[in-house]
């Protein structure tokens, strides 16, 4: 367990070194509102280690070190967000096993299946959604983080051997280059829109209203205390809620019986301010606007899909990694060649003739 700076710079010395690095992440989302970096987990073939981000360290050594290094994670999409959000750090080049499994026609890619399968071993998965805040770490969330990268070079060379074996190695460098570029997009969030919980389409404009309110409440309240938001009312709830009064339907059974009655009074007050919204203001439903069948862009799309599906089955791994439902329309729909390039990878292009 790395705790203090003296620690951490030995620690980025042999990363420095070392000829391969395994990383993995673990923060404190589903226990707080304002997400923290609360663990860093790095293997290089010195050992183990846990890095406390929580401790008050420096960590630019270790980030300097990892500087030019291809990083080996699993689902590397959610560590790499929060280390260029928490740090500023972007890596150069990554191999993510999970991308590396699916290319391969893998079918259950999780973490914990593909060391069963390959290394006979069972990990726990009790510590998953631990509070990886809590100090100290209890002995069972210690050997749960450090499996998380103890396994991971072992497994990527299996990976990585079967990849270059049917020349696909190629496939998953552009994956981890792409996902490491999408990565490094903040996503915005849009206040027209960010109210939104699923469900919502059913709500009438009167619901819609107070459903806004209801959403916009609860992210104060959750702000407040520093908690996630479905810990003070969950979507549906929300929904139930907003679908009621819409309809003049009694909702406070609805509300919990154990939420304070402070709370509780600011619930109703949101639900006040959204009965108040006039229809001329009620939050608008999107349109889609209705346009002729494009019989040219749908035979497009069937003749696109087509050949993604017979390499699919050619290659024997899910044909939305070749391209998804969505890109085949836009491409059916355009088939500019930027865009092309924009929504295909190279060996994407290829096996779609899109070259």
């Amino acid at each position: 367990m790395i705790t203090t700076s003296t620690d951490l710079q030995h620690l980025a010395d042999g990363v420095r070194h070392a000829a391969w690095v395994a990383v993995d992440t673990e923060a404190d989302s589903r226990h707080c509102y304002y997400e923290k970096l609360c663990l860093m987990q790095v293997s290089h073939p010195q050992g183990d280690y846990l890095v406390d981000t929580l401790a008050g360290m420096e960590l630019s050594p270790l980030l300097a070190a990892f500087g030019g290094k291809e990083l080996i994670f699993h689902g590397a999409d959610f560590d790499l967000r929060i280390l260029r959000r928490t740090t500023g750090f972007v890596p150069a080049a990554v191999f993510d096993t999970d991308i590396a499994a699916r290319l391969l026609g893998v079918q259950q890619t999780g973490f914990g299946a593909l060391v069963e399968k390959h290394f006979g071993v069972h990990l726990e998965k009790a510590s998953q959604k631990a509070d990886w805040a809590r100090r100290p770490l209890p002995e069972k969330m210690i050997k749960y983080a450090i499996a998380d990268t103890h396994y991971l070079k072992p497994l990527a060379d299996i990976l990585r051997a079967e990849l270059v074996r049917l020349g696909r190695l190629d496939w998953l460098q552009q994956c981890c280059a792409d996902l490491i570029e999408r990565s490094a997009v903040t996503r915005e969030r849009d206040p027209a829109t960010e109210w939104r919980v699923k469900g919502w389409a059913i709500l009438s404009g009167a619901g819609l209203a107070v459903l806004r309110e209801l959403w916009h409440w609860r992210e104060k309240e959750a702000q407040a205390v520093d908690r996630p938001p479905f810990h003070i009312l969950n979507n549906e709830r929300l929904i139930q809620i907003a679908d009621d009064v819409s309809y003049r339907k009694d909702f406070h059974p609805l509300i919990p019986p154990r939420m304070s009655p402070p709370r509780r009074q600011r619930l109703l007050d949101a639900v006040h301010l959204g009965q108040q919204v006039q229809p001329a203001d009620y939050p608008l439903m999107p349109k889609h606007a209705r346009t002729k069948p494009d019989w040219q862009a749908m035979r497009r799309a069937a003749e696109i899909k087509n050949v993604r599906d017979a390499c699919a089955k050619e290659f024997g791994i899910d044909a939305s990694l070749i391209a998804s439902r969505a890109t085949i329309e836009a491409l059916a729909r355009d088939h500019d060649r930027k865009l092309v390039s924009d929504l295909l990878m190279p060996w994407q292009r290829k096996l779609l003739k899109m070259e």
